[in-house]
């Protein structure tokens, strides 16, 4: 893009923001990261590098002065690995108070990951027997049963032995045959959130955050002996953990529709996927194909099809519900300069639809949290603003002002745009490549 576009995108961005308060916040850098989760009970069951600090949401009550008094509510729309609903138990835990968290996501891999957690954070040591039990009749049905025999995940990645030794797969394929045939319920999850936390360590292929990055010189550990090393970790949290007076529960759905029967959270906090080129079906698929979440490429398709619209790795719907809505003609305005920006070249129908559907899939994520919202509550979300293209053709998607403006339009009221970090990219030193935790409440 020439130099007068990026000015003129700047300017467009500099304007949405221009009633809004600001500011750089240091202390935010280290909390919208996963500082501090590797060694937290229950946080550290798997490391998921998009996730933010188990400490943001008590940083946030704290700077806006909130303490709970009666109970805490909480939602996350993009649940993830459940930081946000961890962190809520915690909170309410630390105020003696019973807490209500309620998550939603799509990933069927984080799914039972953030489940898992939440039933065990809040069940603790009430758990950890049946956990033990269960964990002594996994390993019976392991050693018994004949592993060659058990096929393979249809899968290329988890058959191509330069990035997975063959006994490996099959010890790990034993593994999940053995929790199924063993165990149910919120059990079974926790052993198999055992089993996907150590699929990366069993090949050579490392997560960068991403994508799937092969690590040759990676010596890949025992099947079984990391399976029992992360359930001694599970279990290690659970006997720690006294039981809650709290409920909590992840939906498999879909956060841009929200939850139609809870209202009045106090916290709504989440962190959507950010409008880059990162395909998270992608980047966990090995865990989940492990899992059995897919048993087809044509599944997992499926999956990516009904995640948010935030890359342009595959050809998502071009369906945009806010062409049809009361504020079709202020979402057009706010998106207009950033399409203006698009250079044309082979990636512009992508980078086009991506800002679209992105817009699109915010707008209905804020509206969607507006009606569940409670009238005193707050909304925080942390996203990263990403560069596009290269050279003079550049661009930024600044997702911090895009979403604060959509959220005004929703209803809400900008607080405070906190800036945590600049992110770095050596051909841009844009004031808007940025990663910002947004504070609203409603309008």
């Amino acid at each position: 893009m020439a130099q007068a576009g990026a000015s003129a995108l700047t300017s467009h961005y500099r304007h949405l923001q221009g009633s809004w308060k600001v500011s750089s916040s240091a202390q935010y850098q280290r909390l919208v990261v996963p500082n501090g989760n590797a060694s937290q009970p229950f946080h550290r069951w798997f490391h998921l590098k998009e996730a933010y600090s188990s400490q943001l949401l008590s940083q946030l009550m704290a700077d806006s002065a909130y303490v709970p008094t009666e109970n805490l509510a909480v939602f996350d729309p993009y649940s993830g690995s459940g930081t946000t609903l961890l962190s809520a138990l915690d909170m309410a835990t630390r105020h003696e108070v019973p807490a209500r968290v309620i998550g939603i996501e799509r990933n069927p891999f984080l799914w039972e990951l953030s489940r898992a957690k939440v039933y065990g954070r809040i069940h603790g040591r009430e758990a950890a027997k049946a956990f033990d039990v269960a964990l002594d009749s996994v390993t019976d049905a392991f050693h018994d049963v004949s592993k060659e025999s058990l096929p393979l995940p249809d899968q290329s990645t988890l058959r191509n032995e330069t990035y997975f030794p063959r006994k490996n797969v099959q010890d790990l394929v034993a593994i999940r045959s053995s929790i199924d045939a063993c165990t149910n319920g919120e059990i079974r999850s926790l052993l198999r959130v055992c089993l996907a936390a150590a699929v990366e360590s069993c090949g050579r292929l490392r997560r960068d955050g991403r994508a799937l990055r092969f690590a040759p010189n990676r010596h890949p550990k025992d099947a079984w002996s990391s399976f029992n090393e992360r359930a001694a970790a599970v279990l290690q949290d659970l006997l720690l953990c006294e039981p809650v007076e709290s409920s909590g529960e992840v939906l498999f759905g879909d956060g841009r529709e929200g939850v139609s029967e809870a209202t009045g959270f106090d916290w709504i906090v989440f962190s959507p996927p950010y409008p880059n080129n990162i395909d998270y079906t992608e980047v966990y698929k090995t865990e989940a194909w492990m899992l059995g979440c897919y048993e087809t490429s044509a599944e997992m398709r499926a999956q990516r099809q009904l995640t948010v619209r935030s890359h342009p790795s595959i050809r998502f719907n071009q369906d945009y519900a806010f062409l049809n809505s009361s504020v079709s003609r202020e979402v057009q305005s706010a998106i207009d300069p950033i399409l203006e920006s698009v250079p044309a070249d082979r990636y512009s129908s992508g980078r086009v639809e991506l800002i679209k559907g992105y817009a699109d899939d915010m707008l209905l994520t804020l509206q969607k949290c507006r009606q569940n919202i409670a009238s005193d509550g707050y909304l925080a979300f942390i996203v990263g603003n990403s560069a596009h293209g290269a050279g003079d053709e550049s661009f930024v998607i600044a997702a911090d002002v895009l979403m604060g403006n959509l959220a005004e339009l929703a209803g809400w009221r900008v607080e405070e745009v906190r800036v945590a970090r600049q992110l770095s990219r050596r051909t841009s030193d844009n004031e808007f490549l940025r990663e910002s935790v947004v504070l609203l409440r409603p309008a």
